[in-house]
């Protein structure tokens, strides 16, 4: 019976494999995919029951206490059948049962923070375990690809496995911010923005030159990606609006561990999505616990804006009266009263003040020369203060209102709040003879820092082991979890504070818009022309408060797994898994007329996303195979996967019909409508098999091989291999070390190779042709992108070597890793001239190399019964070379700031990953700058300017030289304090917010010359000071070295600039981005079991102080700029502009356990 329904798998997997080769672009027919998966599936039940129906055996229950040392239970330690899926988690007493078939089975138990340990059972079904204190044990069992746990002395490839308390210690937003300076070679950032903002997860520098570099996460084998959401716009630098990425709406509570698979070799059975690692979550299944098992924990954390950008507070705005005069004044009115200049021309902008009036008006305005100041120092912003002294003098207000015109060191500040994040969560956990169970429920509310912007979600979860009966085993997790945000900031534009605060705001600035911006008809306020601020005040409020948009993302995630030991040799499971995502987005910009009809807009967007996997696997197991000591595992797995989406996005902004309604029927001129749509389908399959090796427990061989098959890719390129093999020696098991072993008391070596990949996305093969309409005719039009003419999978090939190493009695514990990494046949898209009729093409060339160590050191200093240290520090440096391009592509951008005349990233052939580039000095043979005289009509010489080179040109690169992070964590009986410190040192930055200040006349920088720390100067009007400067660099119209002395506003205003129409040497504010920072600190209070004991309530209570993101020690970067201010998640992370200031958050959270 049982050959003939192998048979018949065989014969249904050819014909599934076999359809499904024949259609793999978006399959035509779905239903007769569907029916081929479920007559597998079901063949694959059928084999797997009547197998067990011929092979279960009786087994043995062995029960037992972990503990440590001293004599306490060990809560949490990891219990496991060697050679067998068998496996138990002790209870809050340390207690465990497990069964197993096997007559002469070896437990394995490991907990973090202990020494692991083995005990051959012999015939007992009663054994009780003590376990040493360790720094960090070489020996513990981890989570490995496809779920797998695995006694990490077996393993030849470098993984890291972090468990949920070390994460979630000092209360993160994330999983991703608590795995922040944790790992040796994980790199995480957040785009500059709030504290929920999304994340940047690298694992060993970029894989892909254009592409997505970030790894896939796999919950409970569920693999996910941490794509941002459709309404976000995080892969820029410019014009951003964050909504988080999936990493951010993973609910932190139900998270057990979470194991990083680094690089193509520990990932590779993941085959063409795992070429970027892996990020392997697993969750909480329950416990046996002591009471009746139910846990609370609240956590209450408060944020606050703290580190802003340093800015002068002695001079207002302004900027041509600053060229005229030594002590430049505030224009009059006819009636000879003071009032603030604005940015433009009056005659541009109808100031009222300005009729008949006196003075230099405006910044922008004619200079000395008879130039105007946008020919010589381009277009600046609003908040440009080369004006006169803030000495508190009374002037006209735009609103009308006199007030004295005085510094305002906390204009900046008036946007922000503190802000609250409160968590609470309850669960119960269970556990006995039919395994363990935990449900729980947990409730975000969030209050971000600024105004009008908060989020909430509210998370449902169930974790099961369950025993259905000897031989068979089931492990369920499901959760649901609906998240709803109300706005998020824009960052980047002119409706942007941040950007506002560096580019509009001058020295002077009272926030008042917010009285003004709403008439009280509910219409929208219309700014005279006597507001200094131009287009970057005169929206904020109302786009703060009328124009609203509102996130509701609803999300159920399951995994079931069946587990079954079908002989003593023999075992198998079959795993699926489904997440679907459900998300309703509306933006509703309230209308600005007094009719409520017009200048308003609702845009509806609602879309699903649906991702299937599915995972079939037998193990065959033997252990002294052939001879004594050497054991044997082989593997076979079939996995099936898809990933598709499907959404409608609806827009109107045409008149409204009905007054005050926000609908998409809601209009007047169908013209001023659009429905769009968008979809998204990707299938794979899979086989794979396994061969694992031991001998003796000191020397281990894996090797592995994956073949896909991938609906994105043309039929004849749509199928890739995937080997990889690792090796495994402990030297200090295999040998005698005889004395040596009190000092070297582990050593393990290993050695390892695999490939991976990345598939394409879909939609790439053939041409897409664009639907509309012309003189009232529909039209199709041809596709700006020319598809590729041939399509393969984008491959990375990687070698590592490593040694793990313990010192007294694993006290002191090293682990030291080197990897080489080539990522070959990149898939880009390159610009076309225009001559060619389109506007790129996508080709499949290219090469990338990561090469790189890293090293993890663990440490107890101090082991005492009353008080220990412990100490854990990891770092990693990378170098990450493009090898090569396509033939006749010289370079391709990644990211830009302001286009060729801004600063941008890009990669060409020998060029180090990360490199910025921009325009420059222009120097002679001699290296000295060039410098030309800026002349009137007359050829008198009223100022020098820097000379730039034509093209850009590198002027710095992004890429850090180390990363890491340190830990310490000190126990004095009942009390537990933990910091966390991180760094990066090395890798440049260019900051726009740096430029721009010291272009406007912000910076404390340029009050030297203004203070009479220059030279002496005389302007036009006679008045002469110390203000003067002599720019350095050789003079190309006078032939010499320079030596004219001229207004300090060419040194900074001609030299630094954000956004211009000429070219500025942008190197003046590039940076090395060097910083150390203090990322967490955690104060807890263990209340003793004696007294809880008394009270007979609690079994455990706790309560923490922690803060997070608390101060930089050190930092390169002048002016307190925001060393992690960088925008976006994309491949471009050199470059800062518009940076929110940092932010630091405390708080405290309680635990209890009834």
């Amino acid at each position: 019976m049982i050959k003939t329904l192998r048979l018949l798998e065989k014969d249904n997997k050819k014909v599934c494999l076999k359809y499904f080769n024949n259609n793999n672009h978006q399959s035509k027919t779905q239903l007769q995919m569907k029916k081929c998966k479920k007559t597998l599936l079901l063949l694959s039940m059928i084999f797997l029951v009547s197998s067990i129906s011929l092979f279960a055996q009786e087994g043995r229950v062995i029960t037992g206490i972990v503990k440590d040392d001293r004599g306490n239970p060990v809560a949490g330690a990891t219990v496991l059948v060697k050679g067998s899926p068998a496996t138990a988690v002790t209870d809050e007493n340390g207690r465990y049962s497990i069964t197993t078939d096997k007559k002469s089975a070896v437990l394995l138990i490991s907990s973090v923070g202990f020494t692991s340990k083995e005990i051959k059972t012999g015939d007992a079904t009663t054994l009780d375990v003590e376990l040493l204190t360790s720094a960090a044990d070489m020996d513990e069992v981890v989570v490995t690809a496809l779920g797998v746990k695995r006694d990490k002395k077996s393993i030849g490839f470098a993984v890291q496995q972090v468990k949920a308390e070390d994460i979630t210690l000092a209360a993160p937003v994330d999983v991703a911010q608590g795995l922040m300076g944790k790992v040796a070679g994980l790199n995480i950032s957040n785009s500059n923005g709030l504290n929920n903002s999304a994340s940047r997860i690298v694992i060993r520098g970029n894989n892909s030159i254009t592409g997505n570099n970030q790894p896939i996460i796999v919950i409970d084998g569920a693999i996910l990606d941490n794509k941002p959401l459709t309404q976000s716009n995080i892969n820029v630098q410019d014009g951003i609006q964050d909504w988080g990425n999936y990493m951010s709406y993973v609910n932190m509570e139900n998270v057990e561990s979470v194991s990083v698979l680094k690089g193509p070799n520990a990932a590779a059975l993941y085959g063409a999505r795992g070429a970027n690692g892996v990020i392997l979550i697993t969750t909480k299944k329950g416990s046996a616990k002591k009471g009746i098992g139910i846990d609370y924990s609240f956590t209450n954390n408060f944020t606050n804006v703290y580190r802003f950008q340093d800015m002068q507070n002695e001079y207002g705005g302004g900027f041509a009266a600053g060229l005229w005069t030594l002590n430049p004044q505030l224009p009059k009115t006819e009636s000879g009263e003071s009032y603030l200049p604005t940015l433009y021309p009056s005659a541009w902008n109808g100031n009222q003040y300005a009729v008949n009036g006196t003075g230099v008006n405006a910044s922008h305005e004619v200079i000395p020369g008879g130039m105007n100041t946008w020919d010589v120092f381009s277009w600046f912003g609003a908040s440009s203060s080369w004006g006169p002294k803030l000495n508190g003098q009374m002037v006209r207000w735009w609103d009308g209102e006199l007030r004295p015109y005085s510094p305002q060191p906390d204009n900046r500040k008036f946007y922000y709040k503190t802000g609250t994040d409160r968590t609470h969560n309850i669960s119960f956990s269970g556990g006995g003879d039919f395994g363990t169970v935990r449900v729980s429920i947990s409730r975000t509310d969030a209050d971000a820092v600024v105004p009008n912007t908060n989020n909430n979600n509210t998370n449902f979860s169930l974790g099961s082991n369950l025993k259905i009966s000897k031989a068979i085993t089931a492990e369920i997790s499901a959760g649901y979890n609906q998240a709803y945000r109300l706005n998020a900031p824009e960052i980047g534009n002119n409706n942007s504070w941040t950007k506002f605060s560096v580019y509009g705001m001058s020295r002077e600035y009272q926030p008042l818009e917010w009285k003004y911006y709403k008439n009280t008809d509910g219409s929208k306020y219309s700014f005279p022309g006597s507001y200094p601020h131009a287009e970057y005040g005169n929206n904020l409020w109302w786009r703060f408060y009328e124009n609203n948009s509102k996130l509701n993302r609803d999300e159920f995630l399951s995994t079931i797994k069946l587990n079954a030991e079908i002989t003593p040799w023999l075992n198998a499971f079959v795993r699926t898994s489904v997440d679907l995502i459900g998300t309703n987005f509306i933006t509703q910009n309230n209308t600005t007329s007094v009719d409520h009809m017009q200048g308003g807009s609702f845009t509806k967007t609602i879309s699903k996303d649906k991702i299937y996997n599915t995972d079939i696997m037998v193990t065959a197991h033997k252990n002294d195979f052939f001879i004594k000591g050497f054991n044997a595992s082989v593997s076979g797995m079939f996995n099936t996967y898809s990933n598709s989406s499907a959404g409608v996005i609806g827009s109107n902004w045409s008149t409204f019909a009905v007054p005050g309604v926000y609908s998409l029927g809601n209009y007047v001129n169908k013209d001023n409508t659009s429905a769009t749509e968008t979809r998204y389908d990707v299938k794979s399959q899979s086989v794979l098999g396994l061969l694992n090796l031991s001998y003796k427990d000191y020397l281990f061989l894996d090797i592995t091989g994956r073949n896909d098959v991938t609906s994105t890719l043309p039929k004849n390129n749509n199928s890739y291999f995937y080997p990889s093999g690792s090796l495994a020696f402990v030297f200090t098991e295999a040998f005698n070390m005889g004395s040596i072993q009190n000092f070297l008391s582990y050593g393990k070596l290993r050695l390892a190779y695999g490939k991976s990949a990345n598939a394409a996305p879909p939609y790439q093969l053939d041409f897409q042709y664009n639907v509309g309409t012309f003189g009232g005719q529909p039209i199709n039009s041809l596709p700006a992108t020319v598809p590729p003419y041939e399509l393969q999978f984008q491959t990375s090939r990687s070698y590592e070597i490593g040694t793990s190493l313990g010192f007294f009695q694993n006290r002191l514990n090293f682990d030291i890793t080197y990897y080489d990494i080539s990522s070959t046949k990149q898939i880009m898209t390159a610009s076309l001239p225009v001559s060619s009729g389109a506007s790129a093409i996508t080709f499949n060339t290219g090469e990338l190399t990561n090469k790189g160590f890293e090293f993890i050191v663990n440490a107890t200093p101090v082991n005492r019964r009353n008080f220990s240290w412990n100490v854990t520090l990891n770092g990693a440096t990378n170098s990450n070379k493009v090898v090569a391009l396509s033939e006749g592509v010289k370079e391709l951008r990644i990211g830009d700031v302001f286009g060729n005349l801004g600063v941008f990233m890009k990669v060409s052939p020998g060029d180090q990953y990360g490199t910025l580039y921009g325009t420059d000095f222009l120097r002679d043979a001699k290296g000295r700058k060039q410098i030309k005289n800026v002349t009137d009509g007359s050829g008198n010489v009223v100022g020098t300017l820097y000379q730039s080179t034509v093209d850009p040109i590198a002027i710095g690169n992004a890429t850090p030289k180390l990363t890491g992070g340190i830990g310490n964590t000190f126990r004095y009986k009942s009390f537990s304090l933990y910091a966390l410190v991180d760094w990066k040192l090395g890798g440049d930055m260019y900051s726009f917010d740096h430029s721009t200040a010291m272009g406007g006349g912000l910076s404390p920088a340029t009050l030297v010359e203004r203070n009479g720390g220059g030279l002496p100067y005389t302007f036009p009007d006679g008045t002469s000071g110390n203000v003067g400067v002599i720019m350095e660099g050789y003079n190309v119209d006078d032939g010499k070295e320079n030596d004219r002395v001229v207004n300090s506003i060419y040194k900074y205003g001609g030299s630094y600039t954000g956004w211009t129409h000429l070219n500025r040497p942008r190197s003046l504010s590039v940076f090395e981005n060097t910083w150390v920072k203090l990322r967490e600190v955690a104060l807890s209070y263990n209340l003793p079991k004696d007294l809880l004991g008394k009270v007979k309530i609690f079994q455990n209570l706790s309560v923490s102080v922690i803060g997070r993101n608390l101060f930089y020690i050190y930092t390169s970067l002048p002016d307190h700029l925001n060393p992690e201010g960088i925008n976006g998640v994309g491949n471009g992370q050199g470059l800062q502009w518009s940076a929110f200031p940092g932010m630091r958050t405390f708080g405290f959270s309680i635990k209890t356990q009834f």
